[in-house]
């Protein structure tokens, strides 16, 4: 311990007469290769860890003295461990709200009492700021799970991690082999018939999931005392508490007790991939698809990051044998602004060595950064569920990550740590704030908008499938030349064959009958004549579709295909598609899709410099001299690689099987592309037809305030209609 000798509070504390109660247990334990104390309440199932010179002190105090006449004995004794005043005031007045103090008689010095109080207050705002995750204690199981023993050492021993391997490796074949259906299959994922489903799956997984942490902390010896459910963004799941893993010593086992969870979720994951894959469409099938689904998506972008204080944090935490990482991180983060920016020598570092700083640092500006995205996310998403409690949700965010830092920083600079300093610290901290708040207000920073598109011929003809087939032959490559007239492909529907058949057997049958009546009597004839008739216009409308089938040059030029088509040979092509294009004019225009938000940036500086660079060809960069924004809203993609379907950017329509309607209005943007591209061309350029792209666009440079104050308010206005 180290410090202050002497302290302003000490006179409140001297005369009183406390020591550890009888309920406390301790154990010693190496965290990052030092010593350490664990002091545990048996009765309240709460964790102190302290230093050794500090377990001494504490160790040393009884009721038969006073603090003060302890804290000269212990000096008397051990000069050079003993704490200093404010060191004393600060451990009794944790072990206080700790409930880890016997007093001989009620405490009145007002100095831990005071001290217990803030930290109550600290404990009760952070509740209120994580309204959307609470806790509610239901029941000890710990009696239960001692009852499981033996099913507890069969679950968690290495035939349960060989099976665990064997299935989980098979469950990601089986997602690996069937990927395509997987990525179709998501799409009713939220849907309304579903949704219930989903919660189900999600709740037994979770109580599952809790299952196993308790399971894995009762095989390396840590009582499990408490069973509740949390709230987590206004949805019941279960908890257990697992905090007497920290009597564990091997750091190995307390690394797995975080990780049971996540074992079982996978384990759960891997099952539910296995079902899907053998079963057909139905109930069976959707379940199984929602327990993949949550139990990956759950233990890897949720519980598996560390950056969030769930399961993977606390697996860090043991593994780097660093206690409390989140907390140390943000100390140390207060410490470098109030040691180096505010210039107060006497700041105390948390970091202890060298290896411990270089955690503290990358650590805690990746969890404050990524605590911002996460907490704009939360909010967006309950926004939409629930747009009051977003709101609320967003001004209680700007309170815990502005008002409230800024607060305690104003009570920092008027307290007694930085009295030596204070002039220093008041005028760094004025032109800190002030400097950023210019930097925000006034100072521009570059904008651009990035534009997707394709490229085309201005002269062309699309050609597309004029009705639902099977594509049977593809007769030209891309890039041959073809005459007027000559095929390209040859599609194919047995459907319509089948048709086709069948009216002429029918004709045929009538044509018999016709002759026969001729032959007995003509007044028969007169109606075989009109289906004759009839089922003549219907063979005329099916071979003129059939004919539709051969897709011929309409004139000579060169044949670009549609992305992939030489890939589709056997598969059906939905009515509409477009099969690729004939080109006459080897001068290219790019056409790019802008969102409704940035068209009016572009309206405004029509004449703003712009460049294009080319997939697969993105060493090479084309200035656009001049581009174009169609003054009108569009809703169908030129092309559907722009959209999701075809792996661009653009939303598709759900439903939409052509990959072309887009799920927003937009406004389309056209650029002619350099005359002379020879010098591009001899770099490697190869432009062609359907070609994806991005285009950026440089506008003027605007202030960080501005920027995200219209995109602000087109966020409310696009979701919300506010």
């Amino acid at each position: 311990m180290s410090g202050a000798v002497f302290s302003d509070s000490w006179f409140r504390v001297a005369h009183a007469r406390v020591a550890l109660p009888a309920s406390v247990e301790v154990e010693r334990q190496r965290f990052g290769g030092e010593l350490w104390y664990v002091l545990r309440d048996s009765y309240s199932h709460r964790y102190f860890r302290v230093t050794p010179q500090a377990y001494a002190f504490i160790a040393s105090l009884t009721p038969e003295r006073t603090v003060e006449e302890g804290w000269l004995a212990f000096i008397a004794e051990r000069p050079d461990e003993a704490p200093g005043q404010e060191d004393v005031v600060r451990v009794l007045s944790q072990l206080h709200v700790a409930n880890m103090l016997y007093f001989r008689e009620p405490p009145d010095n007002q100095a831990i009492y005071a001290r217990a109080q803030t930290q109550r207050r600290r404990e009760l705002q952070s509740k209120l700021m994580g309204f959307l995750y609470t806790r509610v204690y239901l029941f000890d199981p710990n009696r239960h799970l001692d009852r499981c023993a033996r099913l507890i050492a069969l679950t968690t021993g290495r035939p349960a991690l060989l099976l665990w391997l064997l299935v989980v490796g098979a469950g990601t074949g089986a997602a690996v082999m069937n990927w395509g259906a997987l990525s179709d299959h998501s799409q009713g994922l939220f849907s309304l018939s579903n949704l219930p489903w989903l919660f189900a799956t999600l709740t037994v997984m979770k109580l599952l999931h809790e299952i196993g942490h308790a399971f894995v902390c009762k095989r390396f010896g840590g009582p499990v005392h408490a069973f509740g459910i949390m709230f987590l963004i206004m949805t019941p799941l279960p908890y257990v508490d697992t905090a007497s893993a920290w009597g564990i010593k091997d750091r190995f086992a307390r690394a797995m007790v975080s990780a049971a969870g996540m074992f079982v979720e996978l384990f759960l994951a891997a099952l539910g991939a296995l079902v899907w894959s053998q079963t057909g469409p139905g109930l069976v099938n959707s379940l199984a698809y929602n327990v993949m689904v949550v139990g990956s998506v759950s233990s890897l972008l949720f519980n598996g990051n560390p950056l969030l204080r769930f399961d993977a944090y606390y697996i860090l935490a043991d593994l780097v044998d660093i206690p409390n990482l989140y907390q140390k991180a943000q100390q140390h983060w207060m410490y470098l602004g109030d040691r180096y920016l505010l210039g107060t020598t006497g700041a105390e570092a948390p970091a202890r060595n060298r290896r411990e700083r270089l955690w503290f640092t990358g650590y805690g500006l990746l969890a404050f950064l990524y605590r911002i995205v996460i907490s704009v996310g939360i909010i967006l998403f309950v926004m939409d569920q629930w747009f009051l409690v977003g709101v609320f949700m967003a001004v209680v965010t700007a309170l815990t990550l502005l008002v409230w830092p800024l607060k305690k920083l104003y009570q920092h600079l008027n307290g007694p740590k930085v009295a030596a300093n204070r002039r220093r610290a008041a005028t760094v901290t004025g032109a800190v704030l002030g400097g950023l708040l210019a930097f925000v207000l006034f100072v521009p920073m570059p904008s651009s908008i990035m534009a997707h598109g394709v490229l085309q011929a201005n002269e062309s003809s699309v050609l597309h499938t004029a009705s639902e087939a099977v594509l049977t032959r593809l007769l030209k490559r891309s890039g041959d030349l073809v005459a007027k007239g000559e095929l390209i492909a040859v599609l194919g529907n047995p459907e319509l064959d089948y048709e086709y058949a069948l009216a002429r057997q029918q004709s045929d049958e009538l044509e018999v009958q016709y002759r026969q009546s001729l032959a007995r009597n003509r007044a028969d004839s007169a109606p075989l004549v009109e289906r004759l008739a009839a089922l003549a216009i219907q063979i005329g409308e099916l071979e003129r579709l059939k004919r539709r089938l051969e897709v011929r040059a309409p004139h000579a030029g060169k044949w670009v295909a549609a992305a992939s088509l030489h890939e589709r040979g056997g598969a059906w092509i939905p009515r509409g598609q477009a099969l690729g294009e004939l080109v006459v004019d080897q001068r290219f225009r790019f056409v790019a899709v802008v969102p409704q938000e940035q068209a009016d940036d572009l309206f405004r500086n029509s004449a703003a410099r712009a460049q294009l660079r080319l997939a697969g060809q993105s060493e090479i960069t084309l200035p656009i001299e001049r581009f174009t924004l169609i003054p009108y809203h569009r809703d169908r993609l030129v092309s559907s690689a722009l959209g999701f379907a075809g792996g661009g950017e653009i939303a598709n329509k759900p439903g939409d099987q052509s990959g072309e309607a887009s799920a927003e209005s937009f406004f389309e943007l056209r650029a002619s592309l350099p005359a002379d591209l020879k010098a591009q061309q001899a770099r490697g350029l190869a432009p062609l037809p359907g070609l994806s792209g991005v285009m950026r666009i440089e506008l003027p440079g605007k202030p960080l305030f501005g920027r995200a104050r219209k995109a602000l308010m087109q966020l409310f206005q696009k979701r919300y209609g506010v």
